[in-house]
């Protein structure tokens, strides 16, 4: 399919995939202008048909929404775009269908659990940019108001250096959160904390620090059953340019917190909280002393009540990665978020995955020949000091 299009229609979309975030992508690109929802795949068409029964009322199609095999849909001529938000262990195997295909891909995040599948997946995504498709990855927090204002002002020097992050994603998750699908807590399909909750924060670290090199990192299962990976998580991220910071994520944190995103440089500091800015300051005129402000001076005049939600409740921030993508499609453009850029931070994941596993630093740089993810096992608390 050439990206050489009318631009008078909407770009065809269709899901495959209809887990929870398949409602979230549904609602995003009924929001998104210059898209349509056309189909809905999954293994079975029943099931596809179970969920636009469940989801359809408020969205905005042009016609009638087709529930369909995954076959089905990469034979639709009207399919342009395709959104997948499978387990993640099955992004890699259908986006490169995708690819194959001729359509233009979204990924929900991340690009897959096991890195050398998402290496090797980066090179098919760089050909068939190439060739003129767009290939994304879902990280929607970079395109809210408040991580674009951040990042505006790194880029502008406004923020001095950067010197330290403190990333903190407290989310909970029930037992049957876990149980009701059997890939959900595998190494294999699912990942762990880090892996599927905290990856958004952590990817927003990375946009802002750049080169993660060396993590050192614990990781635990302390408040569910019947899961293979970890449920809580801390470690150190060692950045090329210096910068050190602290990445911390659980789904044992009950009720759930907000995720929450320090920023911290010689000449500003700032805090995301859910999708919102709730504290910066950038120097200026104001005097404030050898001592610092401790938190005072918040510059931020009224932050919006609407971002400052957990991202897993509402489209916005999906929406404006669809927006994006489709600008993509139509100006013959890369994406904001790119496979290689999603790929990095899950090098990063992969990184302090191995360091709790074996208990030691862990450079990046060993991660050519990286393990897959059943090689992983969670931290372990280690035996009380003998006296």
């Amino acid at each position: 399919m050439n990206r050489r299009r009318s631009n008078e229609r909407p770009i065809g979309v269709a899901i495959i995939g209809t887990g929870a975030i398949a409602a979230t992508h549904a609602a995003a690109i009924s929001e998104t202008k210059d898209v349509d929802l056309v189909a809905v795949g999954s293994r079975t068409p029943s099931r596809a048909r179970a969920f636009i029964e469940h989801h359809q009322q408020g969205w905005r199609t042009e016609g009638r929404v087709a529930a369909a095999t995954v076959e089905e849909i990469l034979d639709d001529p009207r399919v342009e775009l395709v959104s997948v938000v499978t387990p993640t262990g099955t992004h890699v195997g259908i986006g490169t269908r995708v690819l194959e295909a001729r359509r233009h891909l979204v990924l929900e995040k991340p690009v897959d659990v096991d890195l050398r599948r998402a290496l090797a997946f980066a090179d098919v995504a760089a050909e068939a940019e190439a060739s003129g498709l767009v290939a994304a990855v879902v990280s929607q927090q970079r395109f809210g108001p408040a991580a674009t204002r951040v990042r505006e002002a790194i880029d502008a020097g406004r923020m001095g250096t950067l010197t330290s992050g403190v990333v903190s994603v407290g989310w909970w998750r029930s037992q049957a959160y876990y149980d009701r699908d059997d890939w959900r807590g595998t190494w294999a399909h699912d990942g762990g904390a880090l892996m599927n909750q905290g990856v958004h924060t952590l990817d927003l670290l990375v946009w802002y620090f750049g080169e993660p090199v060396r993590v050192s990192a614990g990781s635990r299962l302390l408040a569910h059953r019947r899961i293979e990976v970890e449920d809580t998580v801390a470690a150190v991220v060692e950045f090329e340019s210096g910068a050190i910071a602290t990445v911390h994520a659980t789904t044992a944190a009950f009720p759930g917190l907000a995720a929450r995103l320090q920023v911290m440089g010689t000449r500003g500091s700032a805090v995301i909280e859910h999708e919102g800015l709730s504290y910066l300051h950038l120097a200026g005129p104001t005097d404030v002393g050898d001592m610092g402000l401790h938190g005072a001076g918040n510059q931020v005049v009224a932050p919006d009540p609407v971002d400052n939600r957990d991202a897993t409740t509402t489209a916005a921030g999906h929406a404006r990665q669809f927006a994006d993508v489709s600008r993509a499609i139509l100006d013959g453009r890369r994406t904001l978020v790119t496979v290689e850029d999603a790929v990095r931070t899950l090098r990063t994941v992969h990184a302090i995955y191995r360091s709790a596993t074996e208990g030691r630093p862990v450079d990046l740089a060993e991660l050519g020949q990286d393990p897959s993810p059943d090689a992983y096992r969670v931290g372990t608390v280690p035996p009380p000091a003998v006296p």
